[in-house]
């Protein structure tokens, strides 16, 4: 129940679409409700969170594990608007407590402008993403880059290749 409070509450600020992009471990199946869908998910992730102690989310030399991302929707639904393609946007929450979030995102082929719903700090595990922010500054980012994105926040998020996957650490401040 904590977490579906939570969920909500982050999902309510607006707080997924990108870099973190709320949803959990256990595949639940997208529904016409996206935060519902969001919601159960989370729920099956209790007991695969107490399980481990750690998570090794690019081990060297291996892909990045897609296990247990949901789909989070139209990014339309989260607060981003698409401004090119057809971006499907997935991901898996290993850690959750009030207002701070972690986990994997991925994003697949497309452009979406969003006003960051939480401060995040992300790495890129695989592909690439082009940021550019309101004052025109654009940087791509590849595996091993990582970057910080305050809340509030409005930035355009490009991938060119087949998808991007992140780790992110999310918090959503108070307003």
């Amino acid at each position: 129940m904590f977490r579906r409070a939570c969920l909500h509450r982050m999902l309510n600020l607006g707080a997924v679409v990108l870099a973190g992009f709320l949803t959990a471990c256990g595949g639940a199946e997208q529904q016409a409700d996206g935060f519902e869908a969001t919601s159960a998910a989370l729920q099956s992730a209790d007991s695969a969170e107490a399980a481990a102690s750690m998570v090794v989310y690019s081990p060297r030399g291996k892909p990045v594990s897609e296990a247990g991302f949901v789909a989070l929707g139209a990014p339309e639904g989260l607060g981003g608007r698409v401004l090119e393609g057809n971006p499907q946007i997935f991901a898996r929450i290993d850690y959750a407590k009030g207002p701070v979030a972690a986990g994997l995102f991925k994003a697949t082929t497309g452009k979406i402008r969003i006003v960051f719903p939480f401060t995040e700090h992300a790495t890129i595990l695989e592909g690439e993403v082009t940021l550019t922010d309101e004052a025109g500054n654009t940087h791509s980012y590849k595996a091993g880059d990582s970057y910080f994105i305050r809340q509030g926040q409005v930035i355009v998020w490009e991938v060119k290749g087949k998808q991007v996957i992140k780790s992110f650490f999310n918090t959503v401040e108070a307003p």
